[in-house]
């Protein structure tokens, strides 16, 4: 019965990934993809054809820095729900059968990202650090056991919930892969291998020993779950609204004095969409993120029309994620009563996709001038910047308004 049901549940996360991966993998963003993986690689090769014989002082805490934040990617995945807890609390003794298949798929989904992480930091290995052929094959096979040892401890919390502790997240996910790969990269001794080796036996051990004797954590394991699939729906969501996502609210005080006032403001709406947005993490914290990424890039980026490439993209991506803001009182009956038309309910939308995108703007031009500052690249990045607001905010969300009605 487990098999089947780990089958069904798979073959379902599947088939939703697949239905969203249209909308995220869209031909606009491939192209994009494909301009800033094209400059990324010209300025990696540009800087692995330029190393020295004797490696710089920075090469080897790079190394182990990249491998380590590298593990942190690909989380274990259990697809449990709610409602497990009760239909299947009676079959508890088989659980042990369905998370070994999600212990399996999870070391495949994250095993290959470790692998192509390792074929990007390779030329560097090889072309700054010298490494023979061994060697580079020891660090592949490390890497992959501490990842290895990394998801035993998410399925070793399943029976033993001390392991959720801080300190065993510290130790498992950060302290022992730094270790093991300071040794390594640092001391060229194979004996990390080894303390490896021992953390798995002992994880395994410790699994085995608790499946027969403790309960299995069934809102630990499940909120677990949760919290990484709102991960993947806040990705998603990026690109385009996900019903799944849930949002959080939250108070501001401090921004009520920047904000239109309901006594002052004679459109009801301009103070609904200000306060709404600001209050629901699933806009405002979208907002942030891509603010956040559109800074990253642009500081990275030194090309010019890259990084006005990232600034007109990262407007669009914000604008089209804030479109869904406008249906959110639709349901309440009480907005339907206030003696204000749609017009002006459609013109306050606009106006806070104006400012909102105007304030994404200069961070994006602040932060490109900030790496390197172009007088030039500043004209031409306010000018298309305000142009493709105006765009967004009057004929392309009229148009968005005229589709969905």
């Amino acid at each position: 019965m487990m098999n089947d049901l780990w089958k069904k549940r798979q073959q379902n996360y599947q088939s939703f990934l697949l239905k969203y991966s249209k909308y995220v993998l869209n031909d606009h963003f491939i192209i994009a993809l494909l301009f800033f993986a094209g400059g990324l690689a010209l300025a990696y090769s540009h800087l692995v054809k330029n190393l020295p014989n004797q490696p710089f002082w920075w090469e080897i805490p790079v190394v182990i820095l990249a491998l380590l934040f590298l593990l942190q990617f690909g989380r274990s995945v259990t697809l449990l729900q709610a409602a497990d807890i009760v239909f299947l609390s009676p079959l508890e003794y088989q659980l042990p059968l369905y998370l070994k298949k999600a212990f399996r798929y999870s070391f495949a989904r994250s095993g290959f990202i470790q692998i192509l992480g390792w074929i990007v930091i390779l030329p560097l290995i090889v072309q700054g650090l010298h490494w023979s052929n061994w060697l580079i094959l020891l660090l592949l096979g490390q890497q992959l056991l501490l990842k290895y040892c990394w998801q035993q401890l998410d399925f070793a919390k399943a029976y033993q919930p001390a392991f959720a502790k801080v300190a065993w997240q510290i130790g498992i996910h950060w302290l022992l892969p730094l270790g093991c790969l300071t040794l390594l990269i640092w001391g060229r001794l194979p004996i990390s291998l080894l303390i490896v080796i021992a953390g798995i036996f002992y994880l395994n051990h410790q699994i085995k020993l608790q499946q027969q004797a403790a309960v299995f954590s069934w809102k630990l394991m499940i909120n677990l779950e949760e919290q990484r699939l709102q991960g993947v729906y806040r990705l998603i969501n990026l690109f385009i609204d996900v019903p799944q996502i849930k949002g959080k609210v939250r108070r501001l005080h401090w921004f009520d004095r920047w904000l239109p006032s309901a006594q002052k403001t004679t459109n009801g709406f301009e103070f609904l969409f200000s306060r709404s947005f600001l209050r629901r993490s699933e806009y405002s914290g979208l907002y942030l993120r891509l603010i956040l990424l559109m800074i990253f890039l642009n500081v990275i980026f030194q090309n010019n029309w890259l990084q006005l490439a990232v600034i007109l993209i990262g407007i669009y991506l914000i604008g089209f994620q804030l479109f869904p803001l406008f249906s959110t009182f639709e349901e309440n009956v009480f907005v339907h009563l206030y003696p204000i038309s749609a017009q002006q309910q459609t013109d306050a939308f606009s106006k806070l996709l104006q400012r909102v995108l105007v304030i994404a703007l200069l961070i994006g031009i602040c932060s490109g001038q900030l790496a390197k500052i172009s007088i030039e690249n500043l004209i031409w990045q306010l000018l298309l910047g305000l142009v493709e607001i105006w765009i967004i905010s009057k004929p392309f969300w009229q148009a968005h308004l005229r589709k969905n009605a």
